[in-house]
């Protein structure tokens, strides 16, 4: 892995977990986390991409930080689910 790679992964959670933390304190429901923690992941680079014509986004060729994305804001619900 290089370490490109790692920052990606670093800046997929980090962004993951914002989205996430923000659809947790509005009282979403788990679809809704999952939903707004990978948009705000993967959103700015799909924004980034169409401007600069780049089709299709890369988070549409490579699903992996969209994945991560979907898996940190899920597994930032465990607490909240079992808190409720």
């Amino acid at each position: 892995m290089s370490l490109f790679v790692a920052f990606e992964i670093i800046g997929t959670v980090a962004f993951a977990v914002s989205g996430a933390v923000v659809a947790i304190s509005k009282k979403m429901d788990i679809f809704g986390v999952a939903i707004l923690g990978m948009t705000t992941a993967v959103g700015g680079g799909i924004l980034r991409d169409v401007i600069l014509g780049i089709t299709p986004p890369l988070a549409f060729r490579d699903p992996t930080c969209t994945l991560v994305a979907v898996g940190v804001s899920l597994l930032l619900c465990i607490p909240w689910i079992r808190h409720s």
